[in-house]
Parts: structure tokens; C-alpha cells; sequence
């Protein structure tokens, strides 16, 4: 074979094994023990991941408070004995395993096991709303409604709580350095007005319904963004009865955290609504 051919054959493979080498770049050592926090550090830098990303378990306390107050005192063991509403299990809705995932450092399991808490109890607070607006008062005793009125009442001042605290975490804190999206009262409101949400309830009953609804489901709107960009990985769990949020469709197997990192590393996160920035 001539010399030139030669020459040009190899510049040629040359070419072409360094666009082989920049397409299919192994990633860092680092990269790989943090396919999560790695990602955005690399999409947006660290500065904007840190400022937007540590915020958010500041919630934690306000988490605690719902999981205690709502979830298990006024629905569990006020509203069902009073109201004869469906019965939740706990266990149904918070699954925490997905820490178990190896290829993740200590960063990235804490944040999927904070997010299997928060988007699995927001999911049980909005079951448990949901399962509240759809009784029938006329079916219920007058001295069963006038009790549970009575009980409930005073858990109203909580509304109060959680929205300061999602106004202020997720609206504030950690939505505007990360780009996420966020829904507002009004938009809010127009939606469960849309479904005619508790329309069957006199307006003293419907309006604290309404509030607390509201409150919940931007809530979870919210934690829909954080997991999707934070741990849009499936969970292990696979026995009957348990309920996953919608939006855990969208998310990765346990064996795809290279997937993961490519995706998240351009796009951000899974979602539909994807970062400002």
C-alpha cells in the first residue's frame, strides 16, 4: 500500500477514535459514586446546586408535623371512627429503600430517602383529603358531624404552618436558585374548583377542605419537582397495595444511574416541566 494511503488511513482511524473517545467519555470516579449531585453541579454549578439543594430539607420539621397532626391524629383516629372514611396504611404510601441502590454516595441516598418520605406522605395527606370531601353528611348523624366539626376546627391554625413553610422552603428557598417550576394559590384553586372539590359540603366545612387541599397538593407539586430532578429513581418495592405518586412513571430502574446521569446532567430532570435554567 503506498505511503500516502497509509498516512491518510490512519489519520482517518485516529479521527475517528477520538470522536469515539469524547462521545463515549467514561465519567469521573467522583461522578460515578454521585450521579445526582455531580449532575446538576455539572449542569448548573455548584453554587446554585448547594443553595437550591440543601434548603430543602428544611421541610423535615413541617413534614413531621402533617405526618403527626393531619395524617394520623385528625384523619386516623378522628375523622375515620367519626366520618367512616377509607382506611390508609402508612406503610402503603412511604417507601424508603431506594438508599439501598449501590453506585450512589451517603449525598445522594440521604436525598432519595428524604424524598421517599416527603412525596410518599404528601401522596397520603392528599389520599386522605380526597377520602374526606367524598362523604356524604346526609348519611351521618347529626351528633357525628357537629363532633367531628368540633374536632377538626382547631387543626385549621396548621394550614397556616404548612403554607408559610411551602411559601418560604420551596417557593423561595429552593425553586429560584434551581429554576423550578412552582403553582400558585390561585392556579391552584382554579383546579379544584374545576373538579367541584367537596361540593356536596356547607361552606363552613368546604372552605377549611379546600384550604387544606390546596395547601397539600402544591405541596406535592413541589416535591413532584425535587424528586424528579433529585431521585427520579423507582423504587425496590414491589408488593401489593402499595401506591406510588404518577409521576415515578417517568423515573429510572435501579440498574440505570448511567441513564440518569446523562439525563439530568442536560436536562435537569425528568419531569415534563422542565428547569427555567
Amino acid at each position: 500500500m503506498p505511503e500516502s494511503s497509509t498516512k491518510t488511513r490512519n489519520k482517518v482511524m485516529a479521527t475517528n477514535t477520538a470522536t469515539e473517545r469524547k462521545v463515549y467519555e467514561k465519567p469521573t470516579d467522583w461522578t460515578l459514586m454521585s450521579p445526582i449531585f455531580s449532575s446538576h453541579i455539572k449542569r448548573i454549578g455548584i453554587l446554585r446546586t448547594f443553595a437550591g439543594g440543601l434548603p430543602m430539607y428544611t421541610c423535615i420539621p413541617a413534614l413531621v408535623v402533617l405526618h403527626l397532626t393531619a395524617c394520623v391524629l385528625a384523619y386516623q383516629w378522628l375523622i375515620t371512627p367519626l366520618m367512616r372514611t377509607k382506611k390508609v396504611r402508612f406503610r402503603d404510601y412511604v417507601i424508603i429503600d431506594r438508599h439501598r441502590i449501590e453506585g450512589m454516595n451517603f449525598f445522594d441516598k440521604f436525598n432519595c430517602m428524604f424524598c421517599g418520605y416527603a412525596n410518599g406522605l404528601t401522596t397520603l395527606a392528599n389520599v386522605e383529603i380526597d377520602n374526606f370531601s367524598k362523604v356524604d353528611l346526609n348519611a351521618l348523624p347529626l351528633w357525628r358531624k357537629v363532633l367531628a366539626s368540633a374536632l377538626i376546627i382547631p387543626f385549621v391554625p396548621l394550614l397556616a404552618f404548612f403554607e408559610l413553610n411551602f411559601q418560604i422552603i420551596y417557593n423561595i428557598l429552593v425553586s429560584t436558585p434551581l429554576g423550578m417550576h412552582r403553582i400558585s394559590m390561585n392556579e391552584a384553586n382554579q383546579v379544584l374548583e374545576k373538579e367541584q372539590y367537596a361540593k356536596q359540603y356547607p361552606a363552613f366545612a368546604r372552605i377549611p377542605t379546600l384550604m387544606a387541599k390546596s395547601v397539600v397538593f402544591r405541596f406535592s407539586m413541589g416535591l413532584e419537582q425535587i424528586e424528579s430532578s433529585w431521585c427520579p429513581l423507582k423504587h425496590l418495592e414491589r408488593r401489593e397495595g402499595v401506591v406510588y405518586p404518577s409521576h415515578h412513571s417517568r423515573f429510572f430502574g435501579p440498574h440505570q444511574l448511567e441513564e440518569m446521569r446523562q439525563v439530568l446532567s442536560t436536562k435537569g430532570t425528568v419531569s415534563d416541566r422542565l428547569p427555567k435554567y
